[in-house]
């Protein structure tokens, strides 16, 4: 496990520099996070979670949830318990905020007929914690649109 671990951080490290050539803690954090999403390691996720995190709006965190809580909720349900691969396909840094265009698969996806997914994870980082994140889909994107559509999301969602 180790080993792999290790891999996954070669890998991802020399992605960051490949796109943009220097790094900054915005993108350490970010790549940090892809790691650790990847070995599974929810533990280093909620590490990287600040106290003061804003509320993700994500339907499957509950009242009693404080924010760090539902963050790490939303991304272990989402993409660490479904054994999501995010394949990286653009980045851009402006100030504290990043913007990572993905390619994401995982059998859940799948499984509603969907080989992956499109979309944008925008992530802000203060003090080396993340302290806002949120997935925008790309409902322009058929396959993407089919899944959420599944969950009741976006413009394949059926009509109430």
């Amino acid at each position: 496990m180790q080993l792999r671990f290790f891999v996954l951080m070669l890998a991802m490290l020399s992605t960051a520099s490949a796109m943009g050539g220097s790094t900054s803690v915005v993108d350490e954090v970010f790549d940090r996070y892809l790691i650790a999403v990847h070995a599974g390691d929810m533990d280093a996720v909620r590490a990287m979670i600040a106290p003061d995190v804003e509320r993700s709006d994500y339907a499957g965190c509950r009242a009693e949830m404080d924010n760090p809580t539902c963050l790490a909720h939303y991304i272990e349900t989402t993409v660490v318990k479904p054994r999501a691969r995010m394949t990286e396909l653009r980045r851009r840094v402006e100030g504290d905020t990043l913007f990572s265009d993905l390619e994401v698969r995982s059998p859940l996806y799948e499984q509603a007929g969907a080989p992956r997914i499109l979309g944008q994870d925008i992530v802000r980082v203060r003090d080396g914690s993340i302290v806002a994140f949120r997935f925008v889909p790309d409902f322009s994107d058929d396959a993407t649109a089919t899944f959420f559509g599944t969950l009741g999301i976006g413009p394949r969602a059926p009509r109430q």
